[in-house]
């Protein structure tokens, strides 16, 4: 006898629910920051009552590490896509991936930013994951390009470690001015043309 096919699962209520608030709270954060936005505010947008809100996020701070980790999982998502191999190309593609994703989403990179901003105070309660954040990257991408030394794709005279600040400090300050002056700042192709000049800077030629 036949199997009857799988039907399609949809998403639970609660879970669309999460991501609508999620939504809303990037849409807040975008505008007020962290500090100022309120829950009230939030709950409005997706038309729930605070309490509701709170059955899904039981904190402001909650709601906060909620949006910031689901930020960073499509990001890690699209730079698994782009990377299949382990070379400087498929590395390289990452980065310029995420910065093409990015240009499609500018409130997603205003609250991004905002918040960033915010919790360079060691006071605030972002402060930790952002540390963490760029000190996990940090290790990972200079493993990388130390990994493509040692295949011998890039050159083993590179300062990994500048390259990955100088590589991080370009997408973060750009997005900035992109965000401020976005009729001037073709965010893709600038970081396009830079990571071009990475490439040519760091690899080995045969």
């Amino acid at each position: 006898m036949k199997e009857p096919a799988p039907k399609t699962r949809r998403a639970p209520k609660g879970e669309k629910r999460r991501e609508e608030l999620l939504d809303a709270a990037l849409q807040v954060f975008s505008l007020e920051g962290y500090s100022s936005a309120s829950m009230a505010q939030v709950a409005a947008i997706v038309g729930i009552s605070v309490a509701g809100l709170l059955h899904h996020f039981p904190s402001k701070i909650s709601l906060l590490m909620g949006v910031l980790q689901r930020r960073d999982e499509v990001n890690q998502r699209i730079a698994d896509e782009v990377r299949a191999e382990k070379s400087l190309s498929g590395l390289l593609g990452s980065l310029r991936a995420i910065n093409r994703s990015n240009a499609t989403a500018p409130g997603v990179v205003r609250a991004f930013t905002i918040l960033n901003a915010e919790s360079l105070l060691d006071t605030h309660p972002a402060w930790e994951w952002f540390q963490s954040r760029y000190a996990a990257i940090h290790q990972r991408m200079q493993a990388q390009f130390a990994d493509l030394v040692a295949a011998g794709e890039v050159r083993g005279d590179v300062d990994i470690a500048g390259l990955v600040q100088e590589i991080l400090a370009m997408m973060d300050g750009l997005q900035i001015q992109w965000l401020r002056f976005p009729e001037q700042v073709d965010l893709v192709a600038r970081f396009d043309t830079y990571i071009a000049r990475v490439e040519a800077a760091i690899r080995i030629r045969t």
